[in-house]
């Protein structure tokens, strides 16, 4: 099992200047971990321009990326093409990071802190077609650049319909990032979500969510309701080789717990991994027997 920490572990210490990219990356080394996902648009402008740090703090510290790119593929047209502009810088800095995976995402999804996330969709049926549209033409550009694009199912699409955007574009370079929390934001099972895209996934968002009354909020690893075991094994059966990227997504109240939450959460995974290696050596004897 390869881990890796996805920058939202700490998205409350950057958003309020606690943490940047470089210390991410560094706190990462620290921890010994295989790999990091930040997205572009958190980059700040310098290390766009001049990507050379960024590279060689990955490099030193023996970090995989997966880049992301959150501009939703759902936007009108014109808003669309304003922000597709980004895209061959965006290839090019992916290149310099030596990374694999581009994360996008499909839907417009707006922050709710007193709710889930609201999904901005005037028309589902027509939003899948043109979510689809852009992601084919993106998604060949990408293929010629080497680069494989992971749709997330982030709080957006259902299984069905991400399975259905799959469809439509029908690319070997189409794959999906599998978040493991999101799918309980709309009141699907997380362990079937798995069951369904794990043969899609090239990477994914091992997340954990809890019910709060009416809420639905991420804690570590292991101490909510998501049957994050159940899930290793099936991506395990399903020979997944991508990294496997914790997300502990805390209320910004919780800013001071977002390190320890996250280290709580890297060993709840590698003892999660041991276990389950042993189960699979101790079936496999049964088996020889």
């Amino acid at each position: 099992m390869r881990i890796a920490v996805d920058e939202w572990c700490y998205h409350n210490s950057m958003m309020i200047g606690r943490m940047n990219i470089e210390e991410l990356i560094a706190r990462c080394g620290e921890l010994g971990v295989d790999g990091v996902g930040f997205d572009y648009f958190m980059l700040p402008s310098e290390h766009k321009k001049d990507s050379e740090q960024i590279q060689s703090l990955l490099q030193s510290n023996n970090l995989e990326l997966v880049f992301g790119f959150s501009m939703p593929f759902a936007l009108p047209e014109f808003t669309f093409k304003l922000m597709e502009n980004k895209k061959d810088e965006m290839f090019d800095l992916a290149h310099d990071f030596g990374c694999k995976v581009v994360r996008v995402i499909g839907g417009v999804v707006l922050p709710n802190p007193v709710h889930k996330p609201f999904h901005v969709s005037v028309s589902r049926r027509q939003e899948i077609k043109t979510v689809a549209k852009n992601l084919k033409s993106f998604v060949d550009d990408a293929a010629l650049e080497g680069l494989t694009v992971a749709l997330e199912n982030h709080t957006d699409y259902k299984t069905d319909e991400m399975l259905e955007i799959l469809d439509l574009v029908d690319s070997e370079a189409m794959k999906v990032t599998l978040d493991t929390g999101n799918a309980m934001f709309l009141k699907e099972d997380p362990v079937e979500t798995v069951e369904k895209l794990s043969p899609f996934a090239a990477y994914t968002h091992i997340k954990d969510m809890k019910h709060f009354g009416p809420l639905v909020m991420s804690v570590p690893l292991g101490q909510g309701e998501v049957d994050i075991a159940s899930i290793i094994s099936i991506l395990k059966d399903t020979e997944y080789s991508g990294l496997y990227s914790i997300e502990v997504d805390l209320p910004l109240w919780k800013v001071d717990e977002e390190d320890s939450a996250l280290q709580q959460s890297i060993e709840y995974l590698l003892n999660l991994d041991k276990s389950t290696d042993r189960a699979a050596a101790a079936a496999a004897d049964d088996g020889d027997d």
